[in-house]
């Protein structure tokens, strides 16, 4: 757990640099916000739903996996509550990411490249600490991680 601990304090700091950099490119009027929002919520909902998408991969959601969302997104899920979100979101989660998670990150790449690499390092970042966040990496876990992969 301890490595899981310094992974989530990495995965803190370098999402702040990345809030950080997603400013900066609105301020350089490069994203186009009336087409797609706020670039960091529209990479923080990326985020998410990986990690959304990850916790239920294998069909349970633990309790550990809930306290790594919480931690590193300020929430406060309980497990229930997160259970009732995958209910009735689960599936437009699903098919979100078959349709516009690479097209997210090829944006990303074109607008900054700097950028783009910090951004998949956050997703390596999720995939690891949302995979071993309850001791058991499934197979279906890691199917799930396979075909996410930037």
């Amino acid at each position: 757990m301890k490595d899981l601990h310094l992974l989530t304090e990495s995965f803190k700091t370098k999402y702040e640099s990345f809030i950080t950099g997603c400013d900066s490119i609105e301020l350089d009027e490069v994203w186009d916000k009336t087409e797609y929002g706020e670039m960091d919520v529209f990479y923080e909902n990326e985020l998410l739903s990986v990690i959304l998408s990850l916790i239920i991969a294998d069909g349970k959601i633990s309790d550990e996996e809930v306290k790594y969302l919480n931690d590193n997104f300020g929430f406060s899920y309980t497990v229930d509550e997160l259970k009732n979100v995958y209910l009735n979101c689960g599936e437009e989660i699903e098919n979100y990411f078959e349709s516009n998670f690479q097209a997210g990150y090829e944006k990303i790449k074109t607008i900054n490249g700097k950028l783009a690499a910090a951004y998949k390092e956050l997703f390596e970042f999720i995939c690891k600490i949302i995979s071993e966040s309850d001791g058991v990496l499934s197979e279906e876990e890691k199917q799930a991680i396979a075909e996410l992969k930037l």
